[in-house]
């Protein structure tokens, strides 16, 4: 095998159909490369013309430590990490290429230095972590919720949900509510009322504002954002939605909002995925992922909609990297 740096055009023409996550779309790297203090550095593993793995990288220095992330911190970006593209479905050739491409890009990038750090963070689609185990880093399980949306239509899928929320969407229905594809403009107000929920917290916002347009705005069809509005036409709340090629991900917004006492969300995220079950260029959509299954609080909440509890990982090459990536974030904008 031989990893090979690519430039973003060089990803792009690469780019698998499947089995990626949003944000390793071109689009997305594109505009983290823009807002990351630092170098982009994408690599492809291949054997002999065959590509079978790709790694996104983001790199910086300070104070003589360099910090090798996928993700970056700070833009609320949840997973990302390696791609294996093994063109044998053997086990045993999937498992030799995992390995072997690890273990070649973690040369690449100086992982036994210690003043090197590498994390990442890796979508569900990898599985195997173990290759990073052997090489000293630790391997911690995350999680998130996913609904899914392969062949059913919307009331199977509601019929899962808990029965309150099921009540809570029926009542938001009987109001003068509307729910519908809001210019990418309105991808403003959803993070307004995202800081806002974080600020009522006593939280830091992580992601600012600029990034949050302007990747929207990159990702084009691969991203929507949906409102809910009064009838007076003010909006209520929002969701910012972004599409891999089979996984619909719901990245900001959706914070708690009421008409006439009634919570409009259910009602809101019931029209997303109607609009996943019913419309033509979102057939390849199976999944919906809430996102972040990992903090107590948000549990009971996004557990009424019934999901599917998936695991994933984040892989570090020691104590030291928590800490990295929080000064790293600190530093970001």
């Amino acid at each position: 095998m031989r990893i090979e740096e690519l430039t973003l055009e060089e990803w792009e023409d690469e780019f698998p159909a499947d089995g990626f996550g949003v944000f390793h779309r071109p689009e997305a790297l594109q505009v983290l490369e823009e807002y990351w203090s630092g170098r982009l550095l994408l690599y492809g593993g291949y054997r002999g013309e065959q590509l079978v793995g790709l790694m996104p990288l983001f790199v910086r220095t300070i104070a003589g430590v360099t910090a090798v992330l996928s993700p970056p911190p700070g833009f609320s970006v949840p997973r990302l990490g390696p791609i294996l593209l093994p063109a044998s479905p053997k086990p045993h050739k999937r498992e030799r290429t995992n390995r072997e491409f690890v273990e070649q890009v973690l040369e690449k990038v100086g992982a036994d230095d210690p003043l090197t750090l590498v994390g990442t963070v890796a979508t569900p689609a990898y599985a195997d972590p173990r290759p990073f185990r052997w090489h000293g880093f630790d391997v911690e399980p995350r999680f998130t919720y996913s609904i899914d949306l392969a062949d059913r239509d919307i009331d199977d899928v509601m019929m899962s949900f808990s029965k309150d929320l099921r009540t809570e969407i029926r009542d938001a229905q009987e109001l003068p509510l509307t729910v519908s594809v809001a210019d990418v403009d309105a991808a403003a107000f959803v993070y307004d009322r995202y800081q806002d929920r974080f600020e009522e917290q006593g939280l830091s916002m992580p992601t600012s504002r600029d990034f949050a347009i302007d990747l929207v705005h990159a990702l084009g069809d691969h991203a929507r954002v949906y409102v809910v509005e009064g009838p007076d036409g003010e909006r209520l709340s929002g969701i910012l939605v972004l599409y891999s090629d089979e996984v619909a991900y719901s990245w900001m917004g959706g914070t708690p909002a009421y008409y006439e006492g009634t919570s409009v969300n259910g009602l809101l995220e019931k029209h997303l995925m109607s609009d996943i079950l019913t419309e033509p260029e979102l057939e390849s959509i199976v999944a919906y992922d809430l996102g972040n299954a990992n903090k107590e609080q948000l549990v009971e909440q996004k557990s009424k909609y019934a999901p599917e509890l998936v695991s994933h990982y984040e892989l570090k090459s020691g104590p030291l990297m928590s800490v990295a990536k929080r000064v790293y974030q600190e530093l970001t904008y």
